[in-house]
């Protein structure tokens, strides 16, 4: 088990797991696509794609378990966290955080998921040092647009997204300024045109199915603070936590 998720892996296996959900969709809907309609079905398909990869996940984690006494900073306030869950964490030995994920749908500016940022900025703040510079957060979400009388082709739909990337890339260098300890960096989760699909006619001329631009992003999110030294065992965490 590694004690550090690297960027490209975790962006890998996001990218794989949002591919479960819309390959689902496909199937259902004759290879047309279409929107993921429920955040559970993207949380268990990114989920189990971290499970095949051999990292110990849980699902609607309590956050207040990620401060421990192992974990806590001396300063840290655990009970500020009440009920508050993270959609999908990753851990080692069940109790160092790796990785804390959110899920959104419905997503078209920044306001939808800066309460899912602030989420994950709070959680990250919490723990020692040697922690929390190495855990990795994300928020994982979906940009839909359906077809209309002047979004007919995937050129114009796929004109239609990336407005709304551009619009999400400029509030979130506004959100970094307030934010400075932390850095964000928004990455597609999809390559190309996928999950960009034109208006269609049916075969017998009558009636059509309504193209629609069915894309993914994650925001990924990291402290900019240093671990410092070489990364710990967790037998030797352990010890010195009760030191």
């Amino acid at each position: 088990m590694k004690n550090e998720i690297e960027n490209q892996w975790l962006l890998s296996a996001l990218s794989e797991g949002v591919k479960r959900s819309g390959d689902l969709i496909a199937q259902i809907t004759d290879y047309h696509g279409g929107p993921v309609t429920t955040e559970y079905m993207l949380t268990s398909d990114i989920a189990r794609e971290l499970i095949e990869q051999n990292y110990e996940v849980e699902v609607e984690y309590l956050n207040r378990r990620i401060i421990t006494g192992l974990t806590m900073r001396k300063s840290g306030v655990r009970k500020k966290f009440g009920s508050r869950r993270t959609d999908i964490a990753v851990l080692m030995s069940k109790v160092v955080p790796l990785a804390i994920i959110e899920v959104k749908i419905g997503v078209k500016t920044l306001n939808k998921i800066k309460g899912d940022l602030l989420k994950i900025t709070d959680t990250i703040r919490s723990p020692k040092p040697q922690f929390a510079a190495r855990v990795r957060g994300a928020v994982v979400f979906q940009v839909h647009v359906a077809g209309s009388a002047n979004r007919l082709h995937v050129r114009q739909l796929n004109h239609a997204v990336k407005k709304i990337e551009k619009s999400l890339r400029t509030s979130l260098r506004a959100y970094k300024k307030a934010h400075a300890d932390f850095r964000f960096t928004l990455y597609p989760l999809q390559s190309g045109d996928e999950g960009i699909v034109a208006t269609e006619l049916e075969p017998d001329g009558n009636g059509r199915r309504e193209g629609h631009a069915t894309r993914y992003y994650a925001v990924l999110v990291r402290s900019k603070q240093r671990a410092g030294g070489a990364p710990l065992k967790f037998r030797q965490l352990k010890a010195q936590s009760s030191n």
